[in-house]
């Protein structure tokens, strides 16, 4: 989100853009508005900012659910995307666990693994 400085008047002062804040509405990061060209900003100060490093994760975000696979594979999917959010110490048991349910599953659906 942009914070702007207002004049007197209480209208946005574009006279003093660089003292305009700009913070990542993903992530903590906060910077000048004057520096903000590598962020991705929409045309309005109410619109959402992301930052450089936050841009690639919310466009991957957005892709994703296009090249989900349907079915038991698509669990599988889904389970694995959600183990890459984890922290680092939870990731080797998610793992573990989206290569041993569909096993399961499938024994208990009639079908096969692949």
């Amino acid at each position: 989100m942009i914070h702007p400085v207002f004049d007197a008047n209480g209208v946005p002062d574009l006279t003093r853009l660089n003292e305009w804040i700009a913070t990542c509405d993903h992530c903590v990061v906060a910077a000048s508005a004057a520096d903000i060209d590598p962020w991705l900003a929409g045309p309005r100060v109410e619109q959402a900012v992301y930052c450089p490093d936050c841009v690639p994760l919310l466009a991957a975000r957005l892709i994703d659910p296009l090249f989900r696979p349907s079915g038991l594979a698509g669990l599988v999917y889904d389970l694995t995307q959600q183990a890459r959010r984890l922290p680092h110490r939870a990731r080797p048991a998610a793992r573990r666990l989206a290569r041993t349910l569909p096993f399961p599953l499938v024994r208990r659906l009639g079908g096969s693994a692949r």
